[in-house]
């Protein structure tokens, strides 16, 4: 699992080839096994396939523009029904999206994050596109398919950025 780790990157650009339904719901199901609080599972999936909603999504703004060409794309949702505490769904939603992204690559897919929330124009924008009601929040979008690009491991690993017991400069 640490090379699926230490191989994810963002990968933007896609091959005309369809994504099996069985690598679908593995990715899914690897974002349905993330920790929330008070186990809420505030999280919500719409998988999206259609060419004229990959293509209005693309235009949610500047950095979603590779959306149009994925074979399909996860719109990651925030269900208000199941919050509990105060905020913490924000958290919830960033581990169900990193599982998502991670899966992908398990599966020998691309995929990248592409935020939606907190900005109000993307929320809104992407809620129209998809008719979504006011009870979900969208998060984000996750264009994912199969890619030329290869995940490439890029040691990020830096010491200087460990503490112990206390910061030190």
């Amino acid at each position: 699992m640490l090379e699926v780790i230490k191989n994810r990157r963002c990968i933007r650009t896609y091959l005309n080839k369809r994504v099996e339904e069985e690598k679908i719901i593995e990715v899914i199901k690897a974002g349905m096994q993330a920790p929330s609080s008070k186990n809420a599972s505030p999280w919500e999936f719409i998988i999206v396939d259609d060419s004229e909603l990959l293509e209005k999504l693309s235009t949610t703004h500047h950095r979603s523009v590779h959306v149009k060409n994925a074979p399909i794309c996860i719109v990651v949702l925030a269900n208000k029904d199941k919050f509990i505490k105060a905020g913490k769904w924000i958290q919830d939603l960033g581990a169900c999206t990193e599982n998502l992204l991670i899966e992908s690559v398990n599966q020998g897919l691309g995929a990248c994050w592409v935020g939606v929330f907190p900005k109000k124009k993307l929320v809104n924008k992407v809620r129209e596109t998809l008719n979504i009601p006011e009870n979900l929040i969208p998060y984000a979008l996750i264009p994912i398919g199969y890619s030329e690009e290869k995940n490439i491991f890029i040691d990020k690993f830096d010491e200087n950025k460990i503490h112990r017991n206390k910061f030190n400069v």
